[in-house]
């Protein structure tokens, strides 16, 4: 039989995973003097989800964002892999042929984030993201 009291304390185990997946749950946009240089959508759910779209990012030898290839055809939707949550930070993977990148994107402000790659070849200083 089900209990009313089972199904309260169902619910409140849920709601900490849903409130931190709302934190980055929408669209994220990188600019660099006001051009979208990439886009990341993300997806509350079980599991959260997301994807990385119109990459294009070129940073200088300091790791300073420059303005990016305006040849670069934009890419496909890329699935954001492994994506894990650890309090104000998501974690994830993307895959480019063999080679995996991953990322670590951190709340700063209220609608702003930081993304940092984590084994990037180079020096690639935090990226700033805002939600639309």
């Amino acid at each position: 039989m089900f209990k009313p009291i089972a199904a309260f304390t169902i619910l409140l185990a849920c709601l900490p995973l849903a409130a931190q997946q709302d934190k980055f749950a929408g669209t994220w946009e990188a600019r660099f003097k006001d051009k979208v240089i990439c886009t990341m959508r993300i997806k509350a759910g079980d599991p959260i989800t997301g994807e990385t779209s119109a990459c294009s990012i070129s940073v200088d030898a300091n790791g300073d964002l420059q303005e990016p290839d305006h040849d670069a055809a934009p890419d496909s939707p890329s699935p954001m892999l492994n994506i894990q949550i650890h309090g104000d930070t998501l974690t994830f993977e993307d895959k480019e042929d063999d080679d995996v990148i991953k990322f670590e994107m951190k709340l700063t402000a209220d609608g702003q984030a930081a993304l940092t790659i984590l084994n990037a070849p180079m020096q690639v200083k935090p990226i700033p993201f805002t939600r639309k």
